[in-house]
């Protein structure tokens, strides 16, 4: 199943890890009106690479919030671009799932998540 989706302006007000430290779990709040929250749950996530880019705190302002689907021929280079030891030593990837979701964050936050599911909850 392909999963694609796409938030912008929102406030990220809460990150934290779920299910034991097996997935990450971002609240966010609609910038305008009528400020729905929202959780997005990255279910089995391998990688977070999250880098604050102002010397403030909460709410940080995302600007753009998208994740997609990875195809089976970019997996291998998407997993070398993360820098994550996610190959043996004969250079074949670790992480045998099918489908993995990068997700990439731009704003007072930026980064990159890498999982197997977005879940969204409103």
């Amino acid at each position: 199943m392909k999963q694609l989706g796409h938030m912008d302006v929102v406030n990220l007000v809460g990150i934290v890890f779920v299910e034991g430290g097996k997935s990450l779990q971002l609240e966010v709040v609609d910038s305008l009106p009528p400020h729905n929250t929202t959780f997005l749950t990255f279910k089995n996530t391998f990688s977070v690479m999250l880098h604050q880019t102002r010397d403030e705190g909460f709410p940080f302002i995302i600007c753009e919030l998208t994740w997609r689907s990875i195809a089976p021929e970019e997996k291998g280079r998407i997993l070398a671009d993360l820098a994550y030891p996610f190959f043996d030593s004969k250079e074949d990837p670790l992480i045998q799932e099918e489908q993995l979701i990068i997700t990439r964050l731009e704003g007072a936050i930026c980064g990159t998540i890498l999982s197997e599911e977005v879940i969204i909850q409103i």
